[in-house]
């Protein structure tokens, strides 16, 4: 998977997708090379999901701190 295609991924829609490599990889039915593949693009998903919720927890930080400060 791209980083141009993951940027256009919802959050939810990654998630979905790591779920079906998760179940692809637990399936014991692929290669080894594309094993390697899903790991790498499991990876790459886990990655970005990780900032969209860094990004989201601070935006939640910055909507919750600018109330109190009203």
């Amino acid at each position: 998977m791209s980083d141009e295609i993951q940027k256009n991924l919802t959050f939810e829609q990654a998630m979905a997708r790591l779920e079906e490599i998760t179940g692809n990889m637990e399936s014991g039915k692929l290669t080894l090379d594309e094993s390697i593949a899903a790991f790498e693009e499991g990876s790459k998903l886990v990655k970005y999901c990780r900032e969209k919720l860094e990004a989201y927890g601070a935006k939640i930080k910055e909507i919750t701190e600018g109330e109190c400060n009203e």
